[in-house]
């Protein structure tokens, strides 16, 4: 295994971060593979996503980041997902950045607790906010590498050099051991040219970082958070579905595991 502990990341929002995290999580669990997952994003959409209304969460990412004595142990739960645990996220995470700027060790108390737990599980999935904050430095700084979802949009191209420049800055002021696991193409539209264009433009600047699988627009990802479930567990015929199954196929053999079932 390479990376342990992995965060999805992209400073621009709806480009499926945490969509690819929860079903990449759902498909990997059909292989027995067991995960936590960290909702690092004040709305809470990962939480909510696996089966935890975020209201009634008494302490969660927020209280771990911002409180000494708050420990993963206090805050994980179990989620709609087969082997799958979640630390949730909250509105308190909203408050860290401000609370947590002035102490020296802002940028790894994630890092520093994650210790305690990290090795019960055999993969780390951190949701990062659409934002590079302390949050996210504090994800980055925690992860072996970092996932980064692309959606096969014109626009994302142009925001994707300035990503990974600012990803190789945090690797050279805190985390040197921090590696682009790869790049994902999603929300691609079969009935436009556009989206084409976009991938192979992907595949001509970043080669081999881009993964071969394509994940497809489709409104049935939309309604698989509403039931509180991944696409693999939600509609696992749908194509989508086994487009995520695919995904956690191809990561798992760039991850250097042997595939035996997905």
């Amino acid at each position: 295994m390479k990376h342990k502990v992995i965060s999805f990341a992209n400073q621009k929002g709806g480009v499926g971060k945490t969509t690819t995290c929860i079903n990449l999580a759902g498909a990997l669990s059909h292989t027995g593979k067991s995960i936590l997952l960290i909702d690092m994003d004040y709305q809470s959409n990962l939480t909510l996503g696996v089966g935890i209304e975020p209201e009634t969460v008494e302490r969660g990412m927020g209280e771990l980041l911002l409180f000494g004595d708050v420990s993963f142990r206090d805050i994980i739960l179990k989620s709609s997902i087969s082997d799958a645990d979640i630390a949730p996220g909250t509105m308190s995470l909203s408050k860290v950045d401000i609370n947590i700027a002035s102490r020296r060790e802002r940028h790894s108390i994630l890092h520093d607790k994650l210790i305690e737990v990290k090795d019960k599980y055999d993969y780390v999935f951190i949701d990062c906010p659409p934002a590079f904050n302390l949050l996210t430095i504090n994800a980055l700084s925690a992860s072996d590498g970092v996932l980064i979802p692309v959606q096969c949009y014109p626009y994302s191209l142009s925001g994707l050099n300035t990503l990974l420049e600012i990803i190789e800055d945090i690797r050279y002021a805190y985390n040197f051991d921090l590696e682009i696991v790869g790049i994902i193409p999603t929300a691609y539209d079969t009935n436009t040219r556009i989206s084409g264009e976009v991938l192979n433009e992907l595949h001509r600047r970043y080669g081999g970082k881009v993964y071969e699988t394509v994940i497809k627009k489709s409104v049935k990802v939309a309604e698989a958070p509403i039931h509180q479930k991944p696409i693999v567990d939600y509609a696992p015929w749908h194509p989508v579905a086994r487009a995520y199954t695919e995904l956690a196929r191809e990561f798992l053999k760039r991850e250097g595991e042997r595939v035996y079932k997905v």
